[in-house]
């Protein structure tokens, strides 16, 4: 596991609207293959892709997004409760799912489907961000 500058365990969850299969998918085709390709501080093992503990559809949910039943289920199989949760989401609905399950912050990406008009009008965002450098000390801010 990565640690924050406080020790503390970074888990990874995923969550779509599209099923399953298809988030499965997009994560190994995705994600780093090779722990060369991102700075050691952020992963120890061979694969990203590996380090998700939770992985979860539209199908694989009580309700999907914008409900947050889907949160809560992969909280349920990590360990933890919303409070603990920073969710990274590039949809209004992910913004409303995460005040949904009570997370303790929602972040807005706008390298995704929606422009920051869109996003801007979600209250549940607490952050929006439009690079990784800006998402890394947004997340920062609420570890």
């Amino acid at each position: 596991d990565s640690t924050g500058e406080s020790g503390s365990s970074v888990q990874l969850g995923a969550l779509t609207n599209a099923c399953v299969e298809y988030a499965h998918a997009v994560l190994k085709a995705n994600c780093p293959q090779s722990s060369s390709d991102i700075p050691s501080s952020v992963v120890k093992d061979d694969s990203i892709y590996q380090r998700f503990s939770s992985i979860h559809g539209a199908n694989s949910v009580p309700r999907p997004k914008p409900f947050g039943d889907g949160i809560l289920k992969c909280c349920e199989e990590m360990d933890l409760h919303p409070s603990q949760v920073i969710y990274v989401g590039d949809a209004p609905t992910d913004a409303r799912a995460a005040v949904d399950a009570e997370c303790r912050a929602a972040i807005g990406v706008l390298w995704g489907s929606n422009d920051e008009e869109t996003l801007k009008k979600e209250e549940g965002f607490k952050a929006l961000c439009t690079t990784v450098d800006e998402l890394e000390r947004a997340i920062e801010e609420y570890l």
